[in-house]
């Protein structure tokens, strides 16, 4: 038979509440406000130069091409 005067220990379930209504909001703001929309498209920006700076990394790693060549390539292909 269950202890019915034990304590249950409901952390990870607050944690959990609390962490998806910080989520929530920070959703809610970039996508329902222009400022918001403005982080979006900074933060796609900066994620494809990153992504750019990586692959012209590696494709400079394997084929021993200056990084700044490719990196240069890169970028024409992809405007």
């Amino acid at each position: 038979m269950k202890n019915l005067f034990k304590k249950e220990d409901n952390t990870r379930l607050i944690v959990a509440v609390a962490a998806g209504a910080v989520l929530a909001g920070t959703l809610a703001y970039l996508f329902l406000t222009e400022s918001g929309g403005e982080v979006i498209q900074s933060i796609k920006h900066k994620l494809k130069d990153e992504a750019k700076d990586l692959a012209s990394g590696i494709v400079s790693d394997k084929t021993g091409v200056k990084k700044k060549t490719v990196k240069k390539v890169a970028d024409h292909i992809v405007e």
